[in-house]
């Protein structure tokens, strides 16, 4: 028996301290089924169902980070701090390795972005409970963060872009999640690599919304093959993709493959709210 597991968990390096369907048919996805009626003394208590179990695991990492958490009355979802409302399913990929799982969560806030941030993850492991908590553990610590930091009143003023037209100015503060890495690195990059390479165009990009966000995912093979994923505000932003891939194409692999993801929220500074 082949024992070799495919590895597909990430590093993580830190800052120093200083197009989707409409949220109801997004919902319908998460949205409980309808059980028969049966008498009482003919009920058999059953085991939890993975997508209700995967729930419950990220209810208990909430309340472990000290956020209030509720179950929604009728779908797969949480209301985390009475406003902000994260679901989450296992997607069935046909051929999957038995070690991975496909994970999809959705985070909607009813006024700042009520479509949601849509994220689809990997879980690896050997079990149903070690794929869901790596996959939760993913998700949480490279875009439930920066999300929630979002909502704070803070900034660091080396990330923050001044954008000037004609007639007005609108300063955003960049919250950058902690840069997620794969694979072998001889010198690691710094936190803000990403960010950096892509400044100056993502100026072009920011709307009228309160809230921007950015999923950058770029990753590179042993024989060169690189894959990779830009989406801003959930939408494929595909002049973003050829820059990164440009820098990494010029990565050195030492290992079978290394990678690198970073999600980054962009909040429109109070000052500038009409």
């Amino acid at each position: 028996m082949n024992n070799k597991k495919i590895i597909l968990t990430f590093g993580r390096i830190t800052k120093p301290v200083i197009a989707t369907k409409s949220i109801m048919g997004l919902f319908d996805l998460f949205k409980r089924k309808p059980t028969e009626q049966i008498p009482k003394e003919e009920i058999i208590p059953q085991p939890i169902d993975n997508n209700s179990y995967l729930l419950e695991v990220l209810k208990s990492k909430l309340l472990d980070m000290d956020y209030r958490v509720e179950r929604h009355p009728q779908y797969l979802t949480l209301i985390v701090n009475s406003e902000l409302e994260i679901s989450a399913v296992i997607i069935d990929v046909p051929n999957i390795h038995p070690y991975l799982m496909q994970l999809r969560v959705l985070t909607v806030h009813p006024l700042f972005f009520p479509h949601g941030i849509d994220e689809n993850l990997t879980g690896a492991g050997e079990t149903i409970e070690s794929k869901i908590d790596a996959g939760l553990d993913n998700y949480l610590n490279s875009t439930f963060k920066p999300i929630m930091e979002g909502f704070l009143d803070t900034h660091d003023p080396e990330a923050d872009l001044l954008i000037k037209n004609h007639e007005s100015e609108v300063l955003w503060h960049p919250k950058l999640g902690d840069l997620m890495v794969q694979g072998q690195w001889e010198h690691q990059p710094e936190w803000n690599y990403l960010f950096e390479v892509l400044r100056d165009k993502i100026t072009g990009l920011l709307t009228g919304n309160k809230f921007n966000w950015l999923k950058i995912y770029i990753s590179k093979r042993a024989d060169g093959t690189i894959i990779g994923e830009c989406l801003f505000n959930n939408q494929p932003w595909d002049s973003g993709l050829d820059d990164i891939v440009k820098y990494a194409e010029s990565w050195n692999i030492e290992g079978n493959f290394k990678g690198l993801k970073q999600f980054i929220m962009f909040r429109r500074c109070d000052l500038y709210d009409k």
